[in-house]
């Protein structure tokens, strides 16, 4: 196993420091002070979005805040933002998938097509993407499925998942990565919503189990992924290997989404 080699950004969801830290160099160098951050952008300029509990933040590349758009309501999973500068997010406090402009309006929306009760909102999706034909992919958490949707609400298509998803990848190709939180899996499904490659932490590596957050996929084809249980960032290559690890407690708590730079 090889030293972990990269920078970062995480968002850690994490009750004892609520902030998003960049490392350098396996320093922290900057931090930005927020309740519940969960999913973080990496910006063509520099900058950085996130989401937090109530809000979607642009950070500049300092850490310094830019932009904000506030809700009263939790909460805010997800944020990215798309070509013409609006914001795709998911709202979980009525169940619902958003688009709010520069301006601070929402211009699109639709209701989550799984859930009927309000008692079902806050576990009904995690990370949400805009796809290239202008829909939406969900990771839709209790149903155990990846969906993806219209913005007439429709279920275009979906994908049956051995767990619980967290995050969704869209891979050159048209295949979907997608980490499986508590279950220590990620796996890749094509669109025909078959699972052509699995990687499980515990079987593969004999890592405890963990919860698999964040991904990110790197040039090289390497994965990283956030393992918010032992509060540490994992690389692996595609052939199941363990290539590092970086697991540092006095830096890094319960990473939920990352940028590695």
């Amino acid at each position: 196993m090889h030293p972990f080699q990269h920078d970062f950004i995480v968002a850690e969801h994490d009750s004892r420091l609520h902030r998003v830290i960049k490392v350098s160099g396996g320093k922290l160098t900057h931090e930005f002070k927020i309740e519940w951050p969960l999913d973080l952008q990496s910006l063509p300029d520099g900058h950085v979005l996130l989401s937090a509990n109530r809000a979607i933040v642009e950070l500049d590349a300092n850490f310094r805040e830019v932009w904000r758009y506030d809700q009263k309501r939790a909460a805010i999973f997800s944020c990215q933002k798309r070509p013409d500068g609006n914001i795709l997010f998911g709202d979980a406090s009525r169940a619902a998938i958003c688009e709010v402009n520069p301006a601070k309006r929402i211009v699109r929306q639709f209701d989550f097509p799984l859930v009927a009760e309000p008692h079902e909102y806050l576990h009904a999706f995690r990370l949400i993407r805009a796809t290239d034909n202008d829909g939406v992919l969900i990771a839709a958490h209790d149903a155990k499925k990846l969906i993806g949707c219209d913005w007439a609400g429709a279920i275009v298509w979906q994908a049956d998942l051995p767990g619980t998803p967290y995050m969704p990848i869209q891979l050159p190709g048209g295949n979907i990565l997608v980490s499986l939180g508590p279950s220590g899996l990620i796996v890749e499904v094509n669109r025909a919503g078959q699972i052509v490659w699995q990687y499980d932490m515990t079987a593969d590596n004999q890592l405890p189990r963990g919860w698999i957050a964040g991904m990110s996929v790197l040039p090289d084809g390497h994965i990283v992924y956030s393992d918010s249980t032992y509060d540490r960032l994992v690389e692996i290559d595609r052939d199941h290997n363990l290539v590092a690890l970086y697991e540092d407690r006095n830096i890094l708590l319960h990473p939920s989404t990352h940028i590695i730079l």
